[in-house]
């Protein structure tokens, strides 16, 4: 009961600053998100991303699996100069394999985030990270959930923030962002996103792109 009691107050901590209320409160299924997730084994995707270097854009197209007791694995499928460059990230490893060579992979902020390690860095973020936002954005079908998380000791604009927009039926991440400072530094578009949940979980293997 004691652990049980703790899990509630560091939940409700980590939402403490997204504001709202009533019915239709963004908190609530922000909360709900983070509980889902949590109970998550995997998820797979496909995301196009876009690195800002400031004198360097790069775009590229990966096919996504994480696994929650196991690696995250990212593989290029587009530029096809890069296709079949293989990412595999490991006890907060990360490292780009291809026929065997080890290739760099630029920082995006003080803290050595490349666009690898960021993708299960905002898995992080929706399990466990503080939740300084939850607004709805758009409107009608148009409509997402968006969330930022960053440093509960940092402003707004300060170091490293990620924003998340979900769907609001499905809970799918749909696209993220990662800005450094307040300049916007990756971005991530995900579709075909499948979430495999807990066998004792009724959300089981569903397909949530």
């Amino acid at each position: 009961m004691r652990r049980m009691l703790s899990c509630v107050l560091m939940m409700t901590l980590l939402l403490t600053a997204c504001g709202g209320g009533g019915k239709d409160d963004p908190r609530e299924l922000a909360a709900q998100i983070r509980g889902e997730y949590l109970n998550m084994t995997g998820w797979s995707a496909v995301i196009n991303l876009t690195a800002d270097y400031g004198e360097r854009v790069f775009d590229f197209t990966v096919d996504a699996r994480w696994e929650k007791d196991g690696e995250t694995v990212l593989t290029v499928t587009k530029p096809e100069l890069v296709a079949g460059i293989t990412a595999r990230i490991e006890d907060g490893e990360a490292r780009l394999e291809y026929d065997g060579a080890g290739l760099s992979i630029g920082a995006l902020d003080e803290e050595g985030l490349n666009p690898v390690s960021a993708v299960p860095v905002l898995m992080e973020q929706i399990t466990g990270g503080y939740m300084a936002q939850c607004v709805w954005e758009g409107e009608g079908e148009g409509r997402l959930l968006r969330i930022q998380c960053r440093h509960p000791d940092k402003e707004e604009q300060e170091g490293t923030e990620y924003t998340l927009w979900f769907q609001p039926a499905t809970h799918a991440l749909v696209r993220a962002e990662v800005s450094v400072g307040g300049e916007l530094r990756l971005t991530a578009v995900l579709t075909d996103f499948y979430l495999e949940m807990k066998d004792d979980d009724t959300g089981d293997h569903e397909n949530l792109g």
